[in-house]
């Protein structure tokens, strides 16, 4: 088994969190933008980041086949 280097673990960490955070907040802003509706912003940002995680436990495990 090879080791893995800690630059390798935060890279793919990192790629991870960006896959599930930036669809989430992207939502909610331009959501708000358009509705000027905090309640209704959240609400589907909230679903955009369930969504994103599915996509993100994907990414994670190609990643750790690597």
């Amino acid at each position: 088994m090879s080791k893995v280097s800690r630059f390798g673990i935060y890279a793919k960490g990192t790629i991870v969190a960006l896959v599930m955070g930036i669809p989430a907040v992207a939502s909610f802003v331009v959501t708000w933008r358009i509705t000027s509706n905090t309640l209704t912003a959240v609400i589907v940002s909230i679903v955009v980041y369930f969504i994103a995680m599915g996509f993100a436990f994907k990414i994670a495990k190609r990643l750790a086949k690597e």
